[in-house]
């Protein structure tokens, strides 16, 4: 609606409107749905490391390590909001909360 008046009553700010509800929607809908889509794809990874043999703790510590490698380089600079994966330090928290679930898959390799 507010595009199509926009278009006919002040057609000079029809592209800044554009952009705008553009960004929202990006902002808004597309990129907490991939980090949702990342946690559940950490989530569904732990599961079949353990099924697979790998102790699912190793998750954890390769993005406590990775985490720690990205801090020595120089932190984050994308913000949070403008990500498609989750900061280090959600991932981090999400894996934990699932290692219970994984543990129970766990059988050593032969």
């Amino acid at each position: 609606v507010a595009g199509s008046y926009l278009g006919r009553e002040k057609p000079d700010l029809q592209p800044y409107f554009s952009t705008a509800y553009g960004l929202g929607a990006q902002l808004g809908l597309v990129l907490p749905h991939s980090r949702e889509q990342e946690a559940r794809a950490d989530q569904i990874g732990l599961i079949y490391m353990a099924r697979a043999g790998y102790p699912p703790e190793a998750a954890v510590e390769f993005w406590q390590r990775f985490a720690e490698y990205n801090r020595r380089q120089g932190g984050r600079q994308t913000p949070w909001f403008l990500r498609t994966h989750p900061l280090d330090e959600d991932r981090i928290a999400n894996l934990q909360k699932y290692l219970p679930q994984a543990r129970q898959k766990f059988r050593p390799a032969p």
